[in-house]
């Protein structure tokens, strides 16, 4: 892309204590409400336009505020679009197509300071002369969509702030070009009827004069009135537009008598209609920001997805799209990867956590894969929005699990802040940990007791040399001397019990065996795992097949009936949701 923010940090605004963030030309803010999101958003328009801040702006009066941010992708073209007196301030500044300024602000009410980084020393060096005029040439005015309630405001309303306001100041000057000269005879005439010097005033005025002026005679003999009507002039005329609604061949109707889905709508197209004036009118390399607050806000699910597609085509168009969202259905598998998860902790503020794309680079071999596991859409949902995930490798955990854990711990696995998340194969469980960890998501997981022969070794989750896993080898070995299982090796596959997966129910129900697996439920629970003793989760249910019909059945049974009636191991099935409702740090054994 074009010149674009790559990095902001933010120090002493509002709830940014300290605060750092990685931006891309798409990046979605995500956490819960009053974390932060908004004022990431102001922090990274005061960057780029100038403004005195208030006391309820800095986190610590006494402290200065500061928000730093690299400018990346500068060219030759770009520098070469400035004024040569400014040029010249800024471009020995420039390292790689970088450059990294300040914007500083000492006091609540005081004046702001920008200063730009020496490359060659890191010193921050004073206020360059035209440096908020260059930044201005690679970055045009912001345009910032508040949140919901602003939007008759935004939309109706032309103050210069305002989405309208700036939607007609750019088209002025193609109006006046065009319109200006047949429209100023009318404009004149007008003047002529109504003012006070007109030359055809309007009688009525003039008795009204009359009747006034021989009261103040009374009173002040000498002076006079006449009353007057300015006419505005052609700028003020169009600058003062707003908008009318119309369905069909009815009358127009005011922009505030809509609801707030028309409301949004509309304010959003009149955005994509801004910013291609933007796009058109501004220098090369410029990029336009954009800057809004929870674009889905009370959109149905189709325009959601028409709203979102309109932000990504204008990231991929000369815009650096920065937007706080709710709506997991705002962020598809491939945007999830730069999205930034806000938290805030006291005393700590405002923070954000890794990159995914970052943290998966770093830990995973095939990055592409692992994202399309862990945030496809689906599962975006559910992490973007956790405190802790779940992990887990059947169909039945993710079908049933959410409706038991409500029966038994009298709340959603969302209230809970807990995200289910299917995995693609137990071979994805270690480095799903590893990912979820180092974005500072605690993750556990829900294995099969094939796990921990097939995987847990091979992971690192248990010793090569296990004994109880050789123990059960031993068992296994023996029931397969007396035909009752199939073995590959050292371990079952599909043979004379049906498939694998049998041949690990019947050792969880040998009684040798027994002691073995519990010991292994113990080791793999301190890390995070839990172990299904019997197998899988099937047997501890008592269903025995996974299908949609046994997962609807025992759903139905589950809202009437007792978890004792209908589990075949309830105290297990309760364990669990225990352990997994327990806060990550204090998980049970």
């Amino acid at each position: 892309m074009a010149v674009y923010i790559s990095s902001l940090d933010v120090l002493n605004f509002r709830s940014c204590v300290s605060t750092s963030l990685q931006l891309t030309s798409f990046t979605p803010l995500v956490g819960l409400n009053n974390c932060g999101k908004s004022n990431c958003l102001t922090a990274l328009q005061w960057l780029v336009r100038k403004a005195k801040l208030g006391v309820e702006d800095f986190h610590e009066p006494t402290l200065p505020v500061q928000v730093m941010g690299t400018l990346r992708g500068i060219t030759e073209a770009d520098l070469a679009v400035l004024e040569q007196k400014h040029r010249k301030k800024i471009e020995g500044h420039v390292r790689d197509g970088a450059l990294m300024v300040r914007r500083e602000q000492q006091v609540p009410g005081g004046d702001t300071e920008l200063t730009v980084m020496n490359p060659d020393t890191g010193d921050w060096e004073p206020n360059p002369t035209g440096i908020d005029n260059a930044i201005s040439a690679l970055f045009p005015d912001p345009i910032r969509i508040g949140a919901m309630e602003n939007a008759e405001e935004d939309a109706s309303k032309a103050k210069t702030t305002t989405t309208i306001g700036k939607l007609l100041a750019s088209m002025l000057a193609a109006i006046q070009e065009q319109h200006e000269e047949a429209l100023t005879p009318h404009l004149a005439a007008i003047l002529g009827m109504i003012s006070a010097e007109g030359g055809d005033r309007f009688k009525e005025l003039g008795r009204i004069d009359d009747s006034i002026n021989r009261k103040i005679s009374d009173l002040f003999p000498g002076i006079h009135i006449k009353l007057d009507f300015p006419v505005p002039v052609f700028n003020d005329l169009i600058k003062a537009g707003t908008v009318k609604v119309y369905e069909g061949e009815g009358r127009g109707r005011a922009f505030g008598s809509y609801g707030h889905g028309a409301q949004r709508a509309i304010q959003m197209a009149m955005v994509r209609h801004l910013a291609d004036l933007k796009r058109g009118a501004a220098a090369a390399g410029g990029v336009t920001l954009l800057l809004v607050d929870e674009p889905e806000l009370f959109m149905h699910p189709f325009a959601v997805e028409q709203v979102r597609e309109a932000l990504r085509a204008l990231s991929e168009a000369g815009y650096q799209v920065v937007f706080s969202t709710h709506s997991a259905q705002m962020i598809l598998a491939k945007d999830a990867k730069n999205a930034l998860l806000m938290t805030k902790k006291h005393p700590e503020g405002t923070k954000a956590r890794p990159r995914m794309q970052s943290v998966v680079e770093q830990l995973v071999d095939n990055p592409t894969h692992q994202l399309q596991q862990l945030f496809s859409l689906t599962n975006s949902s559910q992490i973007l929005f956790a405190d802790k995930v779940v992990l887990t490798e059947g169909k039945t955990e993710l079908r049933l699990l959410p409706s038991i854990f409500q029966l038994v711990a009298g709340k959603t696995m969302g209230q809970s802040s807990l995200a289910i998340v299917a995995m693609s194969g137990v071979s994805d469980t270690r480095k799903s940990m590893e990912v979820l960890s180092a974005l500072g998501l605690p993750a556990c997981a829900i294995v099969d007791l094939d796990f921990a022969f097939r995987q847990a070794t091979k992971h690192g989750f248990l010793q090569a040399d296990d004994p109880d896993v050789a123990a059960c080898k031993n068992v296994l070995a023996r029931m397969a001397g007396a035909g009752l299982v199939s073995l590959d090796g050292a371990l079952p596959c599909k043979g004379i019990q049906g498939p694998a997966s049998k041949a690990f129910e019947l050792l969880a129900a040998d009684d040798e065996a027994k002691p073995h697996i519990a010991a292994l439920i113990q080791k793999l629970r301190a890390q995070g795992l839990w172990l299904w003793g019997a197998g899988a989760i099937e047997p501890h249910l008592g269903i025995s097949e996974k299908s949609e019909h046994a997962w609807l059945s025992l759903q139905v049974r589950l809202e009437s009936e007792p978890l004792e009636d209908c589990c075949s191991d309830s105290d297990g099935i309760r364990s669990l949701i225990e352990w997994l409702d327990a806060p990550p740090a204090v998980q049970p054994a």
